[in-house]
């Protein structure tokens, strides 16, 4: 896992090389710029990696209401405050691709490919543009449907209105380039000096560069899961493809330790390389306030006696506790010396757990848990220390410390991990695609989520909700219940989708594996949704592509079920499965 900071030292030395060294067929063009066929093609691959990171980074968790919505999609957070028809409730916007530049990402992949040629490390450079642009393009496919593809990135040629290719030719476009990039990396016996300190993802490791695409490869092989059939009418066996990358790990390496992920930090210097959420891009604190931890996350991990939910969340300010104090109702400091609200007798929907998440879909979040303007008021004439301003409650719990952190290394962007790899491998084990032991690959998953957050046996991180204290975690025994209860479940998809959602936190992924399976069942935890228990399965077009390219995103949009551009519509990934919904 490496940072972003070798990125603006190469912007920095970029213009360094500018001012210098000017030769006779220099002498019209400025000092200060390069045209674009004289910048190494190591700066662009540089670009391709950050931003990349910071794009998914704003996509995944910390992005504006309208950049990020999927976080509350899959319920790890709700927002209140403000936002909350768009997230909680999925008024979705339209999806356009320039908004933000959103496309830049892709578009500096296919020109990093078309560069890669003659240049030293080509082989290097050509390997990482196809992992790129398979990873993008598998984003966005898996977003929007047919998207364009066999004639994206070819503006330069005169193709101004791509047409949008169907969403399995996409797939297996997608699985060839990544099939290309294993066998271009091979060819990369070395990567010189200069290149290794640009590749700010994994240093030039040739290796890791391999199991990354192996990794991805396999990724989208289990997204087809549900369209065996129609992949093979078109000639690609999704289930041998599968088994010859995992039977064979010499010439297919894989992503199986945490320490392998694919993933980058912000350095956190100043706004440019930063967490979206930290102090330094969101200096009023009320944004990270508004997010609040989702109910069904937060009840999973108490249920479990889960780490990870001492990690990533807050107790609340002000615990809840059934006691007579004298009224019904009492806020005052305990003889602890803290603000506690005592409650005489029990009221139906009151949470008194130390970490209390927001239910989901709620008509008005911002009164949860019995929160009233004047509880507010007398939790901070009792302790002004605690938080009472704009998205304040006390009586429920908060996003963890790191999440307004400008640098936190529990905080990356990960584009995949050790723990979706083992997940993935557990899975296709259950379906009888590849040998090997499925409770093995599903505990191997677990823990390497847990080394992703650097949780180790022992650590006081485990909240118990009988007593509400903290206590030691017992990492055998977590593993060896888990394994217990994976061995025992009916639907063993169920327990391995259970924990990629759970490890997925702060990331996409869980959409699409909710939406292939099923599992978890989330509609069920909306209280008051549009749809009822319906969650979207897509964004839609943006305007414009509607408006520069609109025969042909019309054409994409009669194939999805019903035949409308919105958020509810199936792509054909998903048509005839009755997934997830």
């Amino acid at each position: 896992m490496k940072s972003l900071h070798l990125f603006y030292k190469g912007i920095l030395f970029l213009f360094v090389l500018s001012g210098c060294g000017k030769t006779l067929t220099d002498t019209n063009i400025s000092p200060n710029t390069l045209l674009a066929e004289q910048v190494n093609p190591a700066f662009i691959m540089t670009q391709v990696i950050s931003g990349s990171t910071m794009t998914m980074g704003l996509t995944e968790f910390a992005g504006n209401t309208t950049q990020s919505v999927l976080s509350a999609a899959m319920q790890y957070v709700q927002q209140d405050f403000s936002g909350i028809a768009i997230t909680n409730t999925f008024g979705w916007k339209s999806g356009d691709w320039a908004y933000r530049q959103f496309y830049l990402a892709l578009s500096n992949a296919a020109y990093l490919e078309t560069r890669a040629t003659g240049a030293a490390d080509s082989a290097f450079f050509r390997g990482v543009a196809l992992v790129m642009k398979s990873y993008w393009f598998g984003y966005y496919t898996s977003s929007w449907g047919d998207i364009p593809f066999s004639e994206a990135m070819k503006g330069t040629e005169g193709v101004l209105k791509p047409v949008y290719d169907n969403q399995k030719d996409v797939f297996k476009g997608i699985l060839n380039d990544l099939e290309t990039a294993n066998a271009t990396f091979k060819k990369a016996t070395s990567v010189t000096t200069f290149t290794q300190s640009a590749d700010i993802l994994f240093k030039g490791d040739v290796q890791k560069w391999r199991a990354f695409a192996n990794s991805l490869h396999i990724r989208f092989l289990m997204r087809l899961s549900e369209k065996t059939n129609d992949m093979q009418a078109i000639g690609v066996d999704v289930k041998s493809e599968f088994n010859k990358i995992v039977a064979d790990p010499v010439n297919y390496p894989l992503i199986v330790n945490s320490s392998d992920n694919a993933a980058v930090y912000f350095p956190g210097t100043s706004a440019l390389d930063s967490w979206p959420l930290g102090s330094f891009n969101q200096p009023d604190p009320s944004v990270y306030y508004r997010l609040k931890p989702g109910e069904p996350i937060v009840n999973f991990l108490k249920n479990n006696h889960d780490p990870r939910l001492t990690v990533w969340f807050k107790p609340v300010d002000v615990p809840t506790i059934i006691r007579d104090a004298g009224a019904d109702e009492v806020i005052m400091k305990d003889t602890d010396g803290k603000v506690k609200r005592f409650l005489k007798t029990y009221q139906e929907g009151v949470d008194t757990s130390l970490y209390v998440g927001l239910k989901v879909a709620l008509p008005n979040p911002d009164t949860y848990n019995k929160k009233t303007p004047a509880a507010v008021n007398t939790v901070k004439t009792l302790d002004p220390s605690i938080y009472t301003a704009g998205a304040a409650n006390p009586f429920v719990s908060y996003l963890a410390s790191m999440f307004r952190d400008n640098t936190n290394t529990n905080l990356p962007v990960v584009f995949i991990s050790a723990s979706e790899v083992n997940f993935t491998l557990a899975e296709a084990a259950v379906r009888g695609w590849i040998s090997g032991s499925a409770v093995n690959y599903y505990t191997q998953g677990i823990s390497a989520s847990f080394s992703q957050y650097k949780i180790s046996d022992g650590d006081n991180k485990v909240y118990n909700p009988g007593t509400h204290q903290i206590e030691a975690f017992d990492k055998n025994g977590f593993l060896a219940k888990a394994a217990a209860a994976f061995n025992n479940a009916p639907d063993k998809i169920l327990p391995i989708m259970e924990q990629v959602w759970v490890a997925d936190f702060t990331s996409v992924e869980a959409w699409f594996n909710w939406r292939r399976t099923g599992y978890p069942n989330l509609g069920k935890n909306i209280v008051s949704g549009p749809q009822g228990e319906k969650i979207p399965v897509r964004f839609f077009y943006g305007a414009n592509e509607k408006n520069f390219n609109g025969d042909n995103v019309n054409a994409a949009i009669q194939n999805l079920q019903p035949a409308v551009d919105d958020q509810w519509s199936k792509m054909w990934l998903i048509q005839g499965t009755g997934k997830p919904w």
